[in-house]
């Protein structure tokens, strides 16, 4: 389960991560992929399409005081909400579709509610004022096919207090919205940037020939912000480049934008910010600086490979699929 929770942080944190390739690597379309493959494929175009924020109930957390905050402005598989109280402490509320970390103790306590499987954990934790609930998405036709697929409900509020009351009141919320279905991305909502309904993937179709196609792991876990490809039609091993979406502060997402692909250690990057920003604080809310810079955030795409030539290729193509 160690290795399950480091294999999902780096499905949620990409751009530092190495992927694994032990899978067999699969050229465009995706009719050339192996049953096992497709399968995978359709489980991150799921998650991709489904909207967090249409999970997290905002009349819910409500409850939970003023709402100052409300988007998915950290990391595109997760939307939060910030709530002030009276007296000025803050709670806050998660919602990840792709867990980051997922404890052995996160896993324990099954239940299920109305047929959901859900896993209380340990319950809350009253030192840090925190409570998580983890429970089984809704994937449709796909569900009996693949490997059960989990979302997180992480509440917070002042440290000696329980946060589950709050969390079971979310995921109770959540299982109700996804009855029929996820939840589905709206690219022009105030809640995420536009890019987060793209498959980045979709450079393949710029690059056409000239590429050797995605590179599938049925055995990883599911990375829908990620394209690992074959820059060469040749597929030769160790030359795959990934193409990542990740979140950033506004401060930091308008860089000047490099010509060529910089070299970090033994391989090359070539980072940018691509669409408009999002603002997921209030108008008029009272917010520290630094909780306002991460609600003022914009996506970014990050190609990295070990050549630097088709890094740039690469490159070129993101710019031209989702410029």
């Amino acid at each position: 389960m160690k290795k399950v929770a480091a294999a999902l942080l780096c499905a949620a944190i990409t751009s530092g991560c190495a992927h694994s390739v032990s899978g067999t690597a699969g050229a465009s379309p995706l009719d050339e992929l192996s049953p096992g493959q497709q399968r995978h494929v359709a489980v991150e175009d799921a998650l991709r399409a489904a909207d967090p924020c249409g999970l997290l109930d905002e009349a819910v957390v409500r409850h939970a005081g003023t709402v100052l905050q409300f988007g998915s402005a950290v990391q595109m598989p997760v939307c939060s909400a910030l709530m002030a109280r009276p007296g000025g402490a803050t709670t806050y509320v998660e919602m990840s579709l792709l867990p980051s970390m997922l404890s052995d103790t996160a896993l324990t306590g099954p239940d299920t509610i109305d047929g959901v499987t859900v896993y209380r954990g340990t319950g809350a934790d009253l030192a840090r004022g925190t409570c998580e609930r983890a429970f089984r998405l809704n994937l449709g036709p796909l569900q009996e096919q693949v490997t059960p697929q989990l979302a997180t409900v992480r509440a917070g509020t002042v440290a000696g207090e329980d946060a589950c009351p709050l969390a079971d009141a979310v995921l109770g919320s959540a299982i109700d919205r996804m009855r029929s279905g996820l939840p589905t991305r709206d690219p022009t909502s105030a809640h995420q940037v536009a890019l987060v309904v793209h498959d980045p993937c979709e450079v393949l179709d710029v690059l056409g020939t000239t590429a050797g196609g995605r590179v599938v792991d049925p055995q990883s876990p599911p990375s829908p912000f990620d394209c690992v490809l074959f820059p060469n039609p040749n597929r030769v091993p160790g030359s795959e480049v990934t193409v990542s979406f990740t979140m950033s502060p506004v401060k930091e997402n308008r860089p000047p934008v490099p010509a060529e692909p910089e070299k970090v250690g033994d391989r090359c990057r070539w980072t940018s910010p691509m669409g408009e920003p999002i603002d997921i604080t209030r108008p008029g809310a009272g917010v520290d600086e630094f909780t306002r810079r991460l609600g003022h955030a914009g996506a970014v795409v990050t190609v990295h490979g070990p050549n630097c030539a088709a890094v740039a290729r690469v490159a070129d193509a993101a710019n031209t699929a989702f410029g």
